[in-house]
């Protein structure tokens, strides 16, 4: 399990992990190089969060500070970089250069992007109690809980909002969201 570990941290931190924008990349090259095109671009905050989390637990097993630290940082610049600052919320898909993604969903806000998010500023709370952390709790949990809820029909979260927050599709469950 250690060897699988530290690998994957490896992978993550020195493959996917762009030091010089702060961003972590959904596609590398087989040598690990960032590739100019649609899916070489292609940022999911969602994933890079979450990716962040599991790392602060094995810091946290590890008893390594400098990698939670780390990872904290780098959950931070996902955060900022998917943040929607004209509607909130956190973007699904973004480009790394700025262009238009080819996923048409793109800037969709999906449930479990902003769930594993609060999972993720829950974490760095409970681990060092960040008034950074604190703040972006609050404001992703006031953005999830305000557009995801279903205020009427006992509070179940909606799993899809376009880009100004609205309920884009009104099911609650399907493929993806038990």
């Amino acid at each position: 399990v250690e060897k699988v570990t530290d690998a994957v941290i490896d992978l993550i931190l020195n493959k996917f992990y762009h030091q010089e924008s702060g961003l972590v990349l959904e596609n590398i090259s087989d040598t690990g190089q960032f590739v100019d095109s649609f899916e070489g671009r292609l940022l999911n905050p969602g994933h890079a969060i979450e990716a962040m989390w599991f790392i602060m637990n094995l810091g946290i097993r590890k008893n390594d500070k400098a990698l939670i630290e780390k990872a904290e940082q780098i959950m931070y610049q996902q955060l900022e970089h998917g943040w929607d600052n004209e509607h909130g919320g956190i973007f699904y898909f973004i480009d790394f250069k700025g262009h238009a993604p080819q996923q048409l969903e793109h800037d969709q806000k999906l449930w479990w992007v902003h769930l594993e998010t609060l999972v993720a500023l829950a974490k760095t709370y409970a681990y060092n109690q960040s008034p950074k952390a604190a703040a972006w709790f609050e404001k992703v949990h006031d953005y999830t809980w305000n557009h995801f809820r279903d205020k009427k029909n006992r509070g179940e979260w909606y799993g899809y909002l376009n880009r100004q927050g609205e309920v884009l599709l009104n099911s609650k469950g399907g493929k993806w969201k038990g």
